[in-house]
């Protein structure tokens, strides 16, 4: 039996403001068009279909009045960008799950007496890169040359997260909302983003992004944290020329920890003596554990290289990564446990399975909060030492 349901028109036009046409089937706009003009009525059913197409949740169809979404994240964006005055679903959907992570683990550890992290917002007045530098060295007690112990740059990059999230930070990482695979996180749109807090601070990556861009957005948002200020990393490009100064220090200082710029100068040096500069900077790429895009900014900092080399080599970085993913499309696959907990940071996730073997917090909340069902989060739990 069809159930008819009234939808307000207020609804239905801010529904309508917020979605991206063009993606759509021409039946499901072509339904929400009728509705709208009251031309036709949606059953239940129908409403269920145009929340999943559209990504809008299925709740706010029935509101008399239309949803008010903090967006306040998106006001701390990177670059001005015409695409962010209007975020995709995905993206909102994204910063909620997070912003409600980061406030549960932030009430957990209130809760548990736990002390604020000194290193929130202790860089907030400092503007020399060098102080910045031997502030995050600190704070994830990292020696100068600590990605020789890296084999590669994804190496590197687990590294780092570890110790971030060791130092207490939350570090979340997907490429879709939730376990949604049809529902991708666009790198165009964003790279990553940080949520500072003085208890429970998170920084969450695209991990749509090649892993030298993953390596670069965890440092970056890293110091955005220090700073304790928010952040949306929308930079694509590395368009240096077109940020502000807090970003511009903070490019500085994750370009410092992945390159030091004496044992770059040194290496460049040796290496350009006998090569041309792109082979050297994929020499030193390599010999980094990091992008190439970094080595050529270096170099162009240092005025080894002019602004035309480095963006060639930056558009060829972006190529690179194109050519990356395709590949990763046409192949598939993997573990689908270990990619559940790559997404989940490590320290959070035992803090909230604690929680849930001492009845504090519900089990459907818990797997509300891991995108995960009781087999899924029990599996983790056992991987994560902590039982279940």
């Amino acid at each position: 039996m069809k159930v008819n349901v009234n939808v307000s028109k207020e609804t239905l036009g801010w529904i309508m403001a917020n979605i991206n046409f063009d993606a759509l089937s021409s039946q499901i706009a072509g339904r929400l068009m009728s509705w709208y003009s009251g031309e036709k009525v949606p059953t239940f059913n129908q409403i269920e279909e145009a929340s999943r197409a559209t990504g809008i949740p299925l709740g706010y169809f029935f509101l008399s009045t239309p949803p008010k979404e903090d967006r306040t994240l998106l006001e701390y964006r990177t670059v001005d960008s015409l695409e962010l005055e209007k975020p995709s679903r995905n993206l909102l959907d994204t910063i909620h799950d997070m912003e409600q992570i980061q406030e549960w683990a932030k009430n957990q550890m209130v809760a548990d007496g736990f002390s604020e992290l000194e290193f929130v917002g202790s860089m907030a007045e400092v503007n020399e890169v060098g102080v910045f530098v031997t502030q995050i060295r600190q704070v994830l007690d990292l020696p100068r040359d600590w990605f020789t112990s890296s084999k590669t740059p994804a190496d590197s990059f687990r590294s780092l997260r570890s110790k971030i999230s060791d130092a207490g930070v939350i570090v979340m990482m997907n490429g879709i909302v939730g376990n949604n695979t049809h529902r991708p996180l666009e790198i165009n749109e964003f790279r990553a983003f940080a949520i500072a807090d003085e208890y429970a601070p998170l920084i969450f990556i695209n991990s749509n992004d090649s892993t030298n861009g993953k390596l670069f957005s965890l440092l970056h948002e890293f110091a955005h944290i220090l700073i304790g200020k928010n952040n949306f990393f929308n930079d694509r490009y590395s368009a240096h020329g077109r940020v502000n100064q807090i970003e511009t220090i903070c490019n500085a200082a994750a370009a410092e920890i992945l390159v030091p710029s004496d044992l770059f100068m040194e290496k460049w040096n040796e290496v350009i003596s006998e090569n041309d500069i792109k082979t050297t900077i994929f020499t030193l790429a390599k010999y980094f554990k990091c992008g190439i895009t970094v080595i050529a900014r270096k170099a162009l900092d240092h005025g080894y290289i002019m602004s035309q080399e480095y963006t060639q080599i930056s558009q060829l970085a972006v190529y690179l990564y194109n050519e990356q993913r395709k590949k990763a499309k046409e192949n598939p696959g993997g573990d689908y446990y270990r990619t559940a907990a790559s997404r989940i940071d490590q320290r959070f996730f035992r803090m909230l399975a604690g929680s849930v073997a001492e009845g504090k917090t519900l089990y459907s909340d818990a797997f509300r909060l891991t995108n995960t069902n009781r087999a899924t989060f029990r599996e983790l739990a056992q991987q994560a030492g902590g039982g279940f």
